[in-house]
């Protein structure tokens, strides 16, 4: 099952640890109600969450900002972290699907 986090307002959603050890890839994807506007970010980190303080995570952009649905995105290689950035929305519902893959 994929991990989703949903925003409904301008804000940073939480962050979603994820297995940097043993992933493959990590897919997202970001869906947005058909009503209404908004405006995102995906962003990455590769600091572990579970050792590394919350103010010391290094965030960076997966994706451009954007005002429309995403497609499925495939990050390869190691991701410790995700979380959707909402810097805009107005009557919108807003969610971020992650999955990963494990393998060798």
């Amino acid at each position: 099952m994929p991990i989703t986090t949903t925003l409904t307002s301008s804000s940073i959603g939480r962050a979603i640890n994820l297995d940097w050890m043993s992933s493959k890839f990590t897919s997202w994807t970001v869906t947005g109600s058909s009503s209404g506007t908004f405006t995102y970010t995906v962003e990455g980190a590769l600091d572990d969450l579970q050792p590394t303080a919350t103010a010391s995570v290094a965030w960076f952009a997966l994706s451009s900002a954007t005002t429309a649905n995403s497609s499925l995105n495939i990050v390869t290689g190691p991701l410790a972290a995700i979380r959707l950035n909402l810097s805009a929305a107005s009557s919108a519902i807003v969610t971020l699907r992650v999955l990963q893959g494990i393998g060798q």
